[in-house]
């Protein structure tokens, strides 16, 4: 019986231990995914650059970039030679910080550059930039022949149409022909089915950013005598003029023509018959940059002699330019 009691009183005193786990939150993983993440905004950064530099820079600022990925010693040279001067993407010449010159040859350098700079050029830049802009001259030519190809009423314009990519740009001749006139016999009224087409040009022409000059020419059936005051010139001039018009009209702006001029019959198509109908003729010419650069020069230096020519100039009959 106590031997019982003594059982039942051991099992009442045993300890009873109660264990508590203390819960943490999750130890921490390192800072591994920071480095990706700034890696990814960084990258993300630089493309937003480079989308808004292309969306920013012109056209031949983008070849003279590409030209230095493929060839960086053709511009780094430039710097690193003889020349203390590089090609900036305007195409001016800009001073190097002092490599080892004195201030007096770095000034007189810089003289000599402001002189000069029209004589600074890069000839990898100029022809990228020539081969670039006949690319787009000829894409030009491709984009006006689908938009006659592609109207029916102007079947009739094919064999009066000749395009082609010059060393001044693209020119576009429209011929006249005796079963289809451009204009009036002996004068500027433009047909209404030729005014269509300067139209249809016109919608193409306005989105390019070339300077436009317009040429006339005719045939050498002589209008009027010698001594008229309206000759085989100036209706020549008044045909350019109203193909001018027509341009207009069709929504170019004032300032896209360089020159409207007034050939008469001195540059026929056909030299071996100049009184053929295919003299007549109106020449479009899209200037590629050279040729309008020549143009600017020219009007440029004789306003600042004051019109007058040089003194080794030959006097010449040149057509009448308005």
């Amino acid at each position: 019986m106590h031997s019982r009691k003594r059982i039942v009183l051991e099992k009442s005193e045993q300890t009873i231990v109660i264990k508590r786990v203390k819960k943490y939150a999750a130890g921490h993983h390192g800072g591994s995914w920071k480095i990706a993440f700034a890696d990814f905004a960084l990258a993300l950064m630089a493309f937003f650059l480079v989308l808004w530099l292309i969306e920013s820079t012109t056209e031949l600022e983008k070849m003279v970039i590409a030209g230095y990925f493929s060839d960086p010693r053709s511009l780094a040279s430039a710097g690193d030679g003889g020349t203390p001067y590089v090609l900036n993407l305007q195409g001016r010449p800009l001073t190097l910080p002092n490599q080892g010159l004195n201030l007096a040859l770095v000034q007189e350098d810089r003289e000599q550059a402001v002189e000069s700079s029209d004589e600074l050029e890069n000839v990898e830049y100029i022809e990228l930039a020539r081969l670039r802009e006949t690319e787009l001259l000829q894409s030009l030519q491709g984009q006006l022949e689908e938009v006659i190809a592609g109207n029916q009423e102007f079947e009739w314009f094919s064999d009066s149409l000749s395009m082609e990519v010059t060393e001044d740009g693209l020119s576009i001749q429209i011929i006249d022909r005796d079963n289809r006139p451009l204009f009036a016999s002996g004068s500027e009224q433009m047909q209404p089915y030729a005014l269509e087409v300067l139209w249809a040009m016109a919608n193409v022409l306005e989105d390019i950013p070339n300077k436009i000059s317009i040429y006339g020419h005719t045939d050498s059936v002589p209008f009027g005598s010698d001594f008229a005051q309206y000759t085989n010139w100036e209706l020549s001039a008044d045909r350019a003029n109203a193909a001018r018009r027509a341009l207009v009209e069709g929504g170019l702006s004032f300032q896209q023509f360089a020159q409207i001029i007034g050939m008469g019959s001195s540059l026929p198509l056909l030299p071996d018959d100049p009184q053929d109908a295919s003299n007549r003729r109106i020449v479009i010419m899209v200037l590629n940059q050279m040729a309008e650069r020549r143009i600017m020069e020219g009007t440029m230096a004789s306003e600042l002699d004051g019109g007058a020519p040089p003194e080794d100039a030959v006097p010449e009959d040149l057509p009448e330019i308005f």
